[in-house]
């Protein structure tokens, strides 16, 4: 196999929404109860909030952190041009928050199948990683990097595809492309 021999796969997006949907319904439930903790402090004080200024913290945390996930889930949701594609360059992840969308099959050190929080995940190990990323995006790419030992990662929750057919595409690719590298010599 070469490299003008790879096919081009493209895997779209899951047209599912149901799970996100009932996420965002359940998140507003909760920041309707936030704001409520928040306009009243002094009647939601307990044994884990003991002090209105406890109760005040834990609400701006509460509204900001399920405002950035309301933000996000419905950013995924109308997003009409993401996709995975794996070609004879790289890998593609429409999906990802960063910048960095390409990946370059030369650019990779390996490519591992990780569990992470009872999840799985395809993650992609750079030779050289550099944080280009700014606001939150540079964030979670700290989060990442720190947690699963590389930010970039891809799992099949937006994908319509399953886990391990994912993981097989990626790396039949990735080992077809490693063999013809090292067949050049």
């Amino acid at each position: 196999m070469n490299n003008s021999q790879m096919k081009t796969i493209i895997i779209n997006k899951n047209k599912n929404y149901f799970k996100r949907i009932g996420i965002i319904v359940l998140m507003f439930f909760v920041l309707y109860i936030l704001v409520k903790f928040l306009r009243y402090p002094s009647e939601h004080t307990y044994f884990l909030l003991p002090t209105k200024n406890v109760v005040i913290i834990f609400s701006i945390v509460g509204i900001v952190s399920c405002s950035l996930v309301i933000f996000l889930i419905i950013k995924s949701i109308f997003r009409k041009d993401v996709f995975l594609k794996i070609d004879e360059e790289g890998i593609f992840n429409g999906f990802s928050l960063y910048s960095k969308k390409l990946i370059k099959w030369n650019e990779i050190s390996k490519i591992e199948t990780i569990n992470y929080n009872y999840n799985n995940y395809i993650a992609i190990f750079l030779k050289e990683t550099s944080n280009n990323e700014k606001g939150i995006n540079s964030l979670f790419f700290k989060m990442n990097e720190k947690s699963m030992g590389t930010p970039y990662i891809i799992t099949s929750g937006d994908l319509d595809c399953s886990f391990k057919e994912l993981e097989r595409l990626i790396l039949e690719s990735y080992n077809g492309r490693v063999s013809v590298v090292y067949q050049s010599w």
